[in-house]
């Protein structure tokens, strides 16, 4: 009986499998790059388009809002950076998101208590909504995971 024997050296395989394995036990590094990118989109691009980067353009400001701040009364009390932006005046809103990144989580958040009435309002669709996950954010955290993933293949 004839035979064919095919062996294979598998060591080198193995190897690149387990570090790809030990780089795969956190994602610390792209959701860091990921939230920076965020960050960005959020506190700039959201903000500059009035909520149209998010998909969801900013109701006008109530004639109260705009009362208050041509009397400068209230909140409107302080500096302006800009008068003529719905949701910013100090730009405390816009400055006001920070992430949080673990090795399997990244959170957006904004620190600024006023924040959440714009963000969710109670008993009615919120009007001003600054955090959405839209096809951006997505694509922003997903090119981030891949990079990664790629990256520690070609180690």
């Amino acid at each position: 009986m004839t035979e064919l024997k095919i062996s294979l050296d598998d060591t080198e395989i193995r190897k690149k499998l387990d570090q790809l394995a030990g780089d795969l036990k956190s994602y610390k590094k792209p959701f860091t790059e990921a939230g920076d990118e965020l960050l960005g989109f959020y506190g700039g691009e959201v903000f500059s388009t009035q909520g149209r980067a998010s998909g969801e353009p900013w109701r006008a400001l109530s004639p109260t809002t705009l009362k208050l701040r041509a009397e400068r009364r209230g909140h409107y009390a302080n500096p302006p950076i800009t008068t003529n932006k719905i949701l910013i005046w100090t730009g405390a809103l816009q400055k006001g998101f920070e992430k949080t990144v673990s090795a399997t989580r990244l959170v957006v958040k904004n620190t600024v208590d006023y924040f959440k009435y714009h963000q969710q309002a109670s008993g009615r669709p919120p009007q001003r909504k600054m955090l959405h996950i839209n096809s951006k954010v997505i694509e922003i955290v997903v090119k981030a995971v891949n990079n990664y993933i790629v990256k520690s293949i070609k180690k």
